[in-house]
């Protein structure tokens, strides 16, 4: 009887695999932070876009204070659980930074902490994805 009750009750681990996280298409600024402080209203970030592609590309429209300014190629330091993105630009040196990647209402966000040249600065951006 004992051993009926220890094998019924044994679980099984359902192993779902992480998916490759896919950063492409186009993104939007929605809010930008400059040392802790909501800077958003402060400048006009809607003309801003960034466009990742399949095969590690980003090209910028209307640049900003960001972490590159030029268009080039990027990696991640791991495709299924990324903490950092490398920029490449085009003739340039790499330029990392760190990342999260959470869902928020139901979109996918894009949440880059950098320092664009003076490390006194430092700004949070959250990009979304525009709808295609």
């Amino acid at each position: 009887m004992s051993l009926l009750v220890i094998h019924a009750c044994k679980r099984e681990a359902i192993a779902v695999p992480e998916q490759v996280k896919d950063l492409s298409g186009e993104w939007r600024i929605t809010k930008a932070v400059r040392n802790g402080v909501d800077i958003t209203g402060l400048a006009d970030f809607s003309q801003f876009r960034i466009r990742f592609t399949s095969d590690r590309q980003y090209m910028i429209e209307n640049p900003l204070p960001f972490v590159v300014s030029q268009n080039g190629s990027y990696t991640l330091d791991d495709p299924k659980y990324p903490f950092r993105i490398t920029f490449t630009q085009a003739g340039m040196d790499t330029v990392s930074t760190s990342f999260t990647y959470p869902v928020v209402n139901g979109k996918r966000n894009l949440n880059l902490t950098f320092s664009p040249g003076c490390t006194a600065n430092t700004y949070l951006y959250t990009l979304e994805r525009t709808d295609p």
